[in-house]
């Protein structure tokens, strides 16, 4: 039986990635399943999120774990894997901005930052955008 579900997202893991993700979790001593997509992208960065079954938490909010998991989790998105029968590889992916472990209900157990990801800017509000332009009131 699965501690963990691995949260698909399409848009940045394909099959071999989660395969690998599943590889590199049980080497840590950590039995993992694919699942689908539960949690909602938050200002538009990319969460690796993980679902943790256990009723105790204490094994994977472990800061050794959770190191673990950012070498894992790098090593991964940095293999060049082949992908269908014409010679096309995959690489050069984007790292998730941190690794998110949530409980059976959704609650955030902890976040990793993902050292050497890249967040996404965060756009300024539309009426600053505008030079001279102050929201009403303001």
């Amino acid at each position: 039986m699965a501690q963990l579900l691995i949260e698909e997202n399409f848009q940045h893991l394909d099959g071999q990635d989660v395969e690998s993700l599943i590889e590199a979790l049980a080497e840590l001593g950590l039995r993992a399943e694919p699942t689908q997509p539960r949690a909602g992208t938050r200002g538009g960065d990319w969460a690796l999120v993980l679902h943790w079954l256990g009723d105790d938490i204490g094994q994977i909010a472990e800061d050794a774990v959770a190191a673990a998991l950012v070498v894992a989790v790098t090593e991964v998105m940095g293999q060049v894997h082949s992908v269908g029968p014409g010679g096309t590889s995959v690489q050069g992916r984007t790292l998730p901005v941190r690794i998110e472990i949530r409980g059976r209900a959704g609650e955030l157990i902890r976040s990793i930052a993902m050292p050497g990801a890249v967040a996404k800017p965060v756009a300024a509000p539309w009426w600053r955008a505008r030079s001279g332009v102050s929201p009403v009131g303001g």
